[in-house]
């Protein structure tokens, strides 16, 4: 039977809850306290110490779940001594819940989601395995097993994703070494797409004659050519970031802890073209997003983007060629580009031209990520040694 704590005590407090009412939450010496913005969830000792485990805002019932299995989980190992685990699929809860919100730099609702996705499929094949049983087999076996189901490459980044799982499992004192460290993952072959500055531009100057949606599409489009910038930075670019000296964006790739990074673009004569053509709308929206939807001046989400650029696409290449009729048969179709295919091709034009800002305008710190994922070039051009 769990006590109570005594009344007109007054127990040491390692955090000090006010004097509202506490309630039982599930654990022994587990309770919950509802203050006027936070919910609360405190641990006391049998001598009278109070140890906060968990809070969350009050009327975000999720955080509110989420924070009372995070305490329910460090009550049980308060009392037993000890921070346990009893199978792995607990031990990539405990690290989805405490870890995973701080661990990543990308917080976004695509890639929690992505992420939650990876976390189950671990735990359906590894679940109920003990944390110490874990052995290097094991992860061939799933990298088999989920090659077999049709996700080779999506097999990879979740035996990755383990990996990192067992790296705070070896913190917390469930298992002695990380046997996912080394493996030799799948093989995967990755459809590259090759697109030329004529395709975009035509993209881009089909787009003009368009409805606003399109334009928008068009004018994203070639803005992605001249300033080599990614997808993720273009959809939701700021008209903030539009200077006197050139073109700013806060680059979206760096690790969790990295030093935010600005990239800019000197103005040229088309980039001022694309940027004025991108701010003249019809609908006249006031929006702070140089590339927003139609309706409230909001910026694109990545499944709205995605869902405009297909029927654009569609739109274009049937004026194009008007033997295609099936929509599944657009993407395979010649013209066919998606916006993260743009950069590679900017990135292969300033490399072409030998511009001595080329690594710069790629943006990378390993000038051999340049080359191995962005160079397009299909013929290797050089002068003769005499």
């Amino acid at each position: 039977m769990s006590q109570k704590p005594r009344r007109g005590s007054k127990p040491r407090q390692t955090s000090t809850p006010s004097g509202a009412q506490l309630e039982r939450a599930g654990v022994p010496r587990l309770y919950k306290r509802v203050g006027a913005t936070v919910v609360s969830f405190y641990y006391i000792y049998p001598d009278g110490r109070c140890e906060t485990l968990a809070k969350a805002a009050l009327g975000d019932r999720a955080a509110v779940d989420q924070a009372r299995r995070i305490a329910m989980r460090r009550a049980l190992e308060i009392r037993e001594g000890t921070v346990t685990v009893g199978s792995v699929a607990e031990m990539i809860q405990k690290f989805r819940d405490e870890v995973d919100p701080t661990h990543y730099a990308d917080q976004s609702t695509h890639g929690r989601s992505s992420r939650n996705a990876a976390y189950e499929n671990l735990k359906a094949f590894f679940g109920k395995m003990a944390p110490r049983a874990l052995k290097k087999q094991h992860g061939y076996q799933y990298l088999q097993a989920r090659a077999e189901a049709g996700a080779p490459a999506r097999a990879n980044k979740e035996i990755s994703q383990l990996a990192t799982v067992c790296h705070f499992g070896i913190r917390w004192d469930l298992m002695d070494e990380n046997p996912f460290v080394g493996l030799m993952q799948n093989k995967t072959e990755s459809e590259v797409r090759v697109v030329t500055r004529r395709q975009v531009l035509r993209f881009y100057l089909w787009s003009l004659k368009q409805r606003q949606n399109y334009r928008t599409l068009g004018c994203a489009a070639m803005f992605t050519y001249l300033t080599g910038f990614r997808a993720a930075e273009v959809r939701p670019f700021l008209k903030a970031g539009l200077k006197d000296d050139g073109v700013y964006v806060v680059s979206a790739k760096r690790k969790k802890g990295e030093l935010t990074r600005l990239k800019r673009r000197y103005w040229s004569r088309r980039l001022h073209c694309v940027v004025q053509r991108a701010q003249q709308r019809e609908d006249k929206v006031s929006s702070p997003y140089l590339f927003a939807t139609t309706r409230r001046g909001a910026c694109y989400s990545r499944s709205g983007w995605g869902a405009s650029w297909q029927d654009a696409m569609n739109a274009w290449i049937r004026s194009q060629d008007p033997s295609v009729l099936d929509t599944e048969l657009v993407t395979q179709h010649p013209l066919y580009f998606s916006l993260s295919d743009v950069r590679p091709a900017a990135v292969t034009a300033k490399l072409d031209q030998k511009a001595s800002d080329a690594y710069d305008f790629a943006g990378h710190a390993n000038p051999q990520t340049t080359h191995k994922h962005y160079d397009r070039r299909r013929v290797r051009s050089a002068k003769a040694t005499e």
